[in-house]
């Protein structure tokens, strides 16, 4: 089965399908926050407190070294974020 992008048929190195993750996102991706997932209440009232909203988007800077945190521009600001942490978001691709 063939998409209509064009590709031929060929695997997509992004899954434009599915909802991605804040931890398989990489350096130059674009996303809008459409919500949260199931997680730590008091982290996702610090994400809120930080500007992290519904419809707010996000472009990943840069990874460090080991690959966690990773540091995204949103809003006027740079912010650096743990993978596994800001799972909580609930992200659509831009």
């Amino acid at each position: 089965m063939s998409c209509n992008c064009g590709c031929g048929g060929k695997s997509h190195t992004k899954k434009w399908g599915t909802e991605p993750k804040f931890s398989e996102l990489k350096k130059g991706d674009k996303v809008e926050i459409v919500g949260y997932n199931e997680g730590d209440s008091a982290y996702k009232s610090k994400l809120l407190s930080m500007g992290l909203v519904r419809g707010v988007q996000i472009e990943v800077l840069q990874a460090a070294p080991l690959g966690d945190p990773i540091e995204v521009a949103v809003l006027s600001y740079r912010l650096s974020l743990r993978k596994e942490e800001a799972n909580v978001l609930k992200l659509r691709r831009v």
